[in-house]
C-alpha cells in the first residue's frame, strides 16, 4: 500500500500524530526487537547533490526578475538583492504562477533570515488571495463533480510537481523512493541508510561512535512507540476503533502494479474525496497519461478483470469489509470506489448531474491551483474531527461559543527548494477571527519556553486575512528541517 507519507506532511486528519510519516519497517517499530542489522562497515556518506539550475532567462519581465533574484539567493548571496527582485516579482501582472509561488516561498525564507517576522502575515494573505480570486477547480479531476455530496474531506496530490521541485531533486533518488516507492524493502533500505548517515554526521562532532549514537535514537524511538501503542490500546478498551486510511492510500500501491507504474510518482494526480468518519463513503480518482491503453494491457493480461460495461475489479484487493470496483468517467481519470457507492455516481455521470458537496467545492475552488498537495475538511467535517469526541458537553459548548466557528480548513503545500504547509481556517465574523490570531500567538510565546515545543513552534507564522474573517498559518520546511523530521 502506498503509506501516507506525503500527507503526513500536511495534516493529521485523525488518529495518533506521527512524525511526518511511519517507516516502511512498521512491524520492527511497534516491538523491542533489535532493528535491521546494518551494513558490517559504514556506508560512505552521499555526495552533495548539484544545486538546482536557475531558469534561463526569458522575454518576461516575471521570468527575469525570478532569474535575478535566485542567482542573488544562491549564487552570490546577496538577500537583499534577491529579496528587492522577490518582491518586484510578486507585484507583476503575470499569469506565470509557477514563479510567483516560488517567489513567495523563496520569500519566507528571505524574511525569516533576515528577522522580518511582520513581513510574512502579507505574503500569506497574497498566497490565498490567489486562490479566492481565481474560483476554479481544474486542479482537481473531472469527475469529483460527479460524487456524493455527503463526502466532506478533500485530500490532493499533485507527484510531478512535487518530483518537479528543488527540494525533492536535490533529496536524490533516496528521498524520491521514501516518498514514492511501493518496494517496502526499499523504503525501509533507504531510512536505515539515512539515519545511519546522520548517526555518523552527530559522531563525528561528538567524537563516539556511530553506532552507539545510532542505537541511542533507536531506542528513544521504541520508547515513543511503546506510550504510542499504549495510547491505541487504551482507546480501543474504550470502543474507539481506528479507522481504515483512505482508499486513495490502500489503493494506489497495488493499481500501480496493475497498471505496471514504476512508482506512486507515475500519476498524474492522486485525489482522495470521503467522509470525515464512515470510511465506506470514500472514493479515490487517478489520473494518468495513456490510461486506455493500460487499462486494456491489463485486463488483457488478467491484472484486471472486467466486471460490466466500463467496470473493472482489481484481483484479491478488498478496502476492508467493502467490494470495490473501477470506473473510468472522463479520459484519462480512473475513479474507484466500494461497490454499493457506485451507481449514484455512475447516474450522476449519464446525466451530468452535479453532485459533489457544494461547501467543499467552493472551499477548494479556494485553493491556488500552483500546489504540491492540499487537504480540504468542509465546516461539519472539521466540527466532528476537531470537538466531535469531547466528553464533556458542557465544556464543547463553552469552546465553540469563545472561538470563532470555523466554516472549514485548507491546508496547501508548496514545493520549491523548502516545502511550505499554508493553513486557512475561514471564520464567522472578524472580531473573533483575530481574537483567534491573538490567542494563537500567546500560546505561541508561552510555549516557546520549552525547547522541544520552540523547535517546532520557531518556523510556524499565524495571521489573518485580509478581510480578517480567516485564520492563516504557515509551516516552513527547508531541506534541514525535513532531514531531521524523516531520518531523526
Amino acid at each position: 500500500m502506498l503509506r501516507p507519507t506525503l500527507v503526513g506532511l500536511l495534516v493529521a486528519l485523525a488518529g495518533e500524530p506521527t512524525i511526518a510519516a511511519e517507516p516502511a519497517a512498521a512491524a520492527a517499530r511497534t516491538s523491542t526487537a533489535a532493528p535491521a542489522p546494518l551494513p558490517a562497515s559504514e556506508p560512505e556518506p552521499a555526495s552533495e547533490p548539484a544545486p538546482k539550475p536557475a531558469p534561463r532567462p526569458s522575454s518576461s519581465p516575471a521570468a527575469r526578475l525570478h532569474a535575478k533574484g535566485v542567482r542573488c539567493m544562491d549564487e552570490i548571496e546577496r538577500p537583499a538583492c534577491a529579496i528587492e527582485s522577490f518582491e518586484a516579482l510578486l507585484d507583476e501582472d503575470t499569469a506565470e504562477r509557477e514563479l510567483v509561488t516560488d517567489a513567495l516561498l523563496r520569500l519566507l525564507v528571505l524574511y525569516r533570515r533576515a528577522g522580518r517576522e511582520d513581513d510574512v502575515a502579507p505574503l500569506l494573505r497574497r498566497f490565498w488571495d490567489a486562490g479566492g480570486g481565481r474560483r476554479s477547480t481544474g486542479h482537481v479531476p473531472y469527475s469529483t463533480r460527479f460524487l456524493p455530496s455527503e463526502l466532506d474531506v478533500m485530500i490532493n496530490i499533485d507527484p510531478p510537481r512535487l518530483v518537479a521541485s528543488a527540494l525533492v531533486e536535490r533529496g536524490g533518488p533516496e528521498l524520491h523512493d521514501y516518498l514514492f516507492t511501493c518496494d517496502e524493502v526499499r523504503r525501509n533500505d533507504v531510512e536505515i541508510a539515512q539515519r545511519w548517515r546522520r548517526a555518523a554526521e552527530e559522531a563525528a562532532t561528538q567524537g563516539r561512535p556511530t553506532w552507539e549514537v545510532y542505537y541511542e535514537k533507536w531506542d528513544a524511538e521504541q520508547e515513543r512507540d511503546r506510550k504510542r501503542a499504549a495510547r491505541q490500546a487504551e482507546r480501543e478498551r474504550k470502543g474507539q476503533t481506528r479507522d481504515l486510511p483512505p482508499l486513495l492510500f490502500e489503493l494506489a500501491c497495488p493499481l500501480g502494479a496493475a497498471l505496471e507504474l514504476p512508482d506512486n510518482a507515475a500519476w498524474r494526480r492522486m485525489t482522495s474525496v470521503a467522509h470525515h468518519r464512515e470510511r465506506d463513503r470514500t472514493a479515490a480518482i487517478f489520473q494518468l497519461d495513456g490510461l486506455a491503453d493500460k487499462l486494456a494491457a491489463a485486463t488483457a493480461a488478467g491484472r484486471l478483470v472486467a466486471d460490466g460495461p466500463g467496470r473493472w475489479a482489481l484481483p484479491d484487493f478488498a478496502y476492508g469489509e467493502h467490494d470495490v470496483r473501477l470506473v473510468s468517467l472522463d479520459e484519462g481519470e480512473l475513479l474507484a470506489a466500494p461497490v454499493a457507492l457506485l451507481p449514484a455516481i455512475e447516474q450522476a455521470r449519464s446525466k451530468r448531474k452535479r453532485r459533489m458537496n457544494a461547501e467543499l467545492e467552493r472551499l477548494v475552488a479556494a485553493v491556488p491551483r500552483d500546489t504540491a498537495m492540499f487537504v480540504v475538511l468542509n465546516q461539519a467535517a472539521l466540527r466532528e474531527l476537531g470537538l466531535g469526541d469531547m466528553e464533556r458537553r458542557s465544556l464543547r459548548a463553552v469552546i465553540e461559543a469563545v472561538l470563532p466557528r470555523p466554516k472549514g480548513l485548507q491546508v496547501a503545500a508548496i514545493a520549491g527548494d523548502s516545502l511550505a504547509l499554508l493553513t486557512r481556517v475561514p471564520t464567522d465574523t472578524a472580531v473573533r477571527g483575530r481574537m483567534l490570531v491573538t490567542l494563537a500567538n500567546a500560546i505561541m510565546a508561552r510555549s516557546s519556553d520549552d525547547a522541544e515545543s520552540a523547535k517546532w513552534l520557531a518556523d510556524l507564522d499565524v495571521a489573518e486575512s485580509s478581510d480578517r474573517k480567516a485564520l492563516l498559518a504557515s509551516y516552513l520546511l527547508t531541506a534541514k528541517r525535513l532531514e531531521e523530521i524523516l531520518w531523526d
